[in-house]
Order: structure tokens, then sequence, then C-alpha cells
């Protein structure tokens, strides 16, 4: 008996879901999304805007960048024929491990009854100075 693993073409996409130009995904030799198979790869998700004429915070508190964050990553699993249901795993990257912490019941509440797997790392510094959390994810459809 064999089994074949063939993966068969890889699906690689920026969507336009208004979240940062393509070009700053072009700059950085990266996509917002890659789907093998029915497996959905997102890229970090920062609480940024804007394009090759600069990056732009949204949101000043943790709170504000993490809604943010949470809706470019509801965005980004729709273009790709996925939801938040199909969340299997995400790792939060962090400069502030208490607002991630406090920020807890938040999560929880926007994953509802299908929690996924989850990693927080706590990091000196991220792309923007004033970011204070990214977020990456994996999924299915």
């Amino acid at each position: 008996m064999t089994t074949d693993l063939t993966i068969g073409p890889i699906e690689r996409q920026v969507p336009d879901i208004g979240y940062l130009d393509g070009q700053v995904f072009d700059d950085l030799g990266i996509v917002q999304t890659a789907v093998a198979r029915d497996t959905v790869y997102v890229s970090g998700i920062a609480p940024l805007t804007g394009g090759a004429d600069g990056l732009y915070i949204v949101g000043v508190s943790f709170e504000e960048q993490l809604a943010y964050t949470l809706e470019v990553l509801d965005r980004s699993l729709a273009a790709c024929g996925a939801d938040r249901a199909g969340l299997v795993a995400w790792t939060v990257y962090t400069t502030d491990m208490h607002a991630l912490t406090a920020a807890a019941p938040t999560l929880r509440a926007w994953v509802g009854e299908h929690p996924p797997t989850s990693t927080w790392v706590t990091v000196a510094g991220l792309i923007h100075p004033q970011q204070l959390l990214e977020l990456t994810a994996i999924a299915v459809r």
C-alpha cells in the first residue's frame, strides 16, 4: 500500500482585505497567507496600516491593538475560505506579557467553542516601536 503525500500547488496570496499595502509584502519577500491542501498559514499580523510610504500603528492600548489584529485575522481566514472555527494554533508575540495575560478573556471569547493551541512569547521589540503584539496562525478550511 502506498500513500500519496503530494501536496499539490500551494496557494500564496496577499488578499485585499484592508490591511497593509501589498507592496509591503513584496518588499519583505513574504505573503499574508499560504494554503497547502486545506491548511491555512497566516503570516504575522501586526496592528499596523500603511505601505511603502510608512507603517502606522493602529491603537495605543494593548486592547485596541489586539482587537484590530483579531479583525485582520478574521479577514485573512475568510479570504482563504476559512474562519475562526477552523483555527488550529496561534502564536502571540508581545512586548508586554502582563497585558497579554490580562487579555486572556478577550482571546477566549473571540475563539468561542473552538480554542486553538497557543504559544505566547515575550519579545524585546517588534517592527514598529509602538507595536505591542503580533500574531501568527494556522487554520484548516
